[in-house]
């Protein structure tokens, strides 16, 4: 095994860990969240402010919650892609010839703008989500953000929805011009 190699099958596995730890992390905040309203006690110092918070900003916890399940649902299938590359590199290390390209090929490809794009539109939409609960915050104490509530929400959703538009754009525009000078012979 070459240097280059193992040091890049490294690296596929701590981002393969660190997969693990965002998509564990964006299931486990919504419904640690929605445990904690559903079963506050009436009697608890925060319960009112929960109270406020279900009431007038729902919807931006729906879209929020949402959002999250599907940013770990991202960060999984990034994780599945980084360990699909780390096996077929591993396998063209170990038998030269077997998947049909180089070990090169594998790590130009794994490192590519368009293996990340899972990554990409997970992190964003974990950004939104954190916009429509600050929004859901704001809610309680600012009566026009509960007014309008559904279409800041939609808003919300709507720049991601152009935003991740723009980045798979991007990366179908770039896909063919990428060059990485540390693995050309």
């Amino acid at each position: 095994m070459s240097e280059k190699s193992g040091h890049y099958l490294e690296y596929l596995d701590k981002e393969m860990g660190i997969m693990g730890v965002l998509s564990t992390f964006c299931l486990a905040v919504p419904s640690l969240f929605f445990e904690r309203v559903a079963t506050a006690d009436p009697k608890a110092m925060g319960h009112d402010f929960l109270a406020s918070l279900w009431s007038s900003g729902l919807w931006f916890l729906i879209w929020g919650s949402a959002l999250m399940f599907g940013s770990a649902a991202c960060f999984y299938r990034q994780r599945s892609r980084l360990a699909w590359y780390y096996g077929q590199i591993a396998l063209e290390l170990s038998l030269p010839g077997y998947t049909g390209r180089t070990v090169d090929e594998w790590l130009k490809k794994a490192d590519s703008w368009d293996s990340w794009i899972p990554y990409q539109c997970g992190f964003w939409m974990c950004v939104s989500a954190v916009c429509e609960w600050g929004l859901a915050m704001l809610s309680v104490y600012v009566c026009e953000v509960e007014q309008w509530g559904s279409i800041a929400a939609l808003v919300v959703v709507a720049l991601l929805c152009g935003w991740l538009v723009l980045i798979r754009r991007n990366s179908i525009k770039f896909k063919d011009r990428e060059r990485l000078p540390y693995f050309e012979s």
